[in-house]
């Protein structure tokens, strides 16, 4: 069952890049023009923003994606330089930076970052943001459909309740979810005590008969076709998911949760390194990010955006849930060797999920 989801996420993946203009080949475009490789999560670029990137710079974006941090770790740890720009999330940063897989970039070649809103310039995975540059940010709740979760949830706990059995949808992220059972007991989601990691995971096989699908490339369309009742979900993809099915609501759970940043950053060996800081210059142009936000549907962390976004992007609920709630979020840290045993509970999940299917 999962496989035949996949398989369609990678069609719909390829017709976009055939409309955008962009492929997956890494090598020069056929006219001569040189190529910007990205390696990025599904739907993260408003299309037409990369179309008028490529004809301001005269030059072809290829476009592939991955479905979670490892996958992208280990990609880029097989030959990352066939890429000239990657998007890590905040922890897996400081993992990359440990390892020397990063560019450092040149700050002069990218004046207009100086538009990024003051509390995400320093970010604790990169203080010096020596190698990085925030894209997007955002919080992790839990969406649910209002036709068929009548008491809005509070609570992480609210995710066992087996009214919803078979209509759960969690993140295909090892972190995000065993983050979400940590915090559910009160306790870090950078917990690496083997006691609470048991827990979680003891917790996380009683929820397993009533998860649908770890989902994080399709999990707007589940939710906007009503496949899932429940899940996890970050607040930018609820808010795109929203103005699909008014029926969604998106609360953060009382017990606190993740914050997070994913990164614009140059892996090592980058063929195409001033091309690919163009195009994060390009990105925070307080015009371009205005119309770009809006299309993919995440906080802006362009201050001087504002005044080019609409009002309905500026009410928006589900982002203003993010900002409201911000102080109560809790970055991922690298956890070093402790990422062993989530990747041994991880893997124990998955094989409990594709026997339930």
């Amino acid at each position: 069952m999962k496989k035949r989801f996949w398989l369609l996420a990678l069609c719909l993946v390829s017709l976009l890049l055939v409309l955008t203009g962009c492929g997956s080949e890494k090598k020069p475009a056929e006219d001569g023009k040189q190529v910007l490789n990205i390696f990025s999560w599904a739907d993260n670029f408003d299309p037409e923003m990369i179309k008028a990137f490529e004809k301001k710079y005269n030059c072809r974006v290829n476009y592939d994606v991955f479905a979670n941090n490892e996958e992208l770790l280990a990609k880029i740890q097989a030959g990352g330089a066939q890429y000239d720009l990657i998007q890590p999330s905040d922890y897996m940063v400081s993992t990359m930076i440990k390892l020397g897989m990063l560019e450092k970039l040149d700050r002069d070649a990218l004046p207009n970052t100086r538009h990024m809103m003051d509390t995400l310039q320093h970010p604790q995975f990169d203080p010096r943001g020596e190698y990085s540059v925030v894209y997007t940010w955002g919080m992790t709740g839990i969406i649910y459909n209002k036709k068929y979760v009548k008491t809005p949830p509070t609570s992480w706990n609210d995710l066992w309740d087996p009214a919803y059995k078979g209509r759960v949808i969690l993140l295909n992220d090892s972190r995000e979810v065993f983050g979400m059972a940590l915090k559910k007991n009160g306790w870090s989601n950078n917990s690496t005590d083997p006691d609470q990691l048991a827990k979680a995971f003891q917790d996380l096989k009683e929820l397993a008969p009533s998860v649908l699908a770890y989902d994080t490339d399709s999990l707007k369309q589940k939710f906007i076709a009503e496949e899932g009742w429940i899940g996890t979900m970050w607040s930018g993809d609820a808010s795109f998911s929203y103005r699909e099915n008014p029926n969604l609501g998106f609360v953060i759970p009382k017990e606190g949760t993740l914050v997070w940043a994913d990164t614009l950053a140059i892996p090592k060996g980058a063929k195409h390194k001033a091309l690919a800081e163009k195009f994060i210059n390009f990105l925070f142009d307080p015009e371009v990010s205005a119309k770009n936000y809006e299309a993919i549907g995440y906080n802006d962390p362009n201050s001087n955006a504002r005044k080019y976004h609409s009002k309905e992007y500026l009410e928006d609920p589900m982002l203003n849930t993010a900002i409201t709630h911000l102080k109560e979020g809790e970055w991922l840290r690298d956890i070093g060797d402790g990422i062993t045993l989530y990747d041994k509970y991880w893997t124990e999940l998955k094989k409990i999920g594709r026997a339930s299917c």
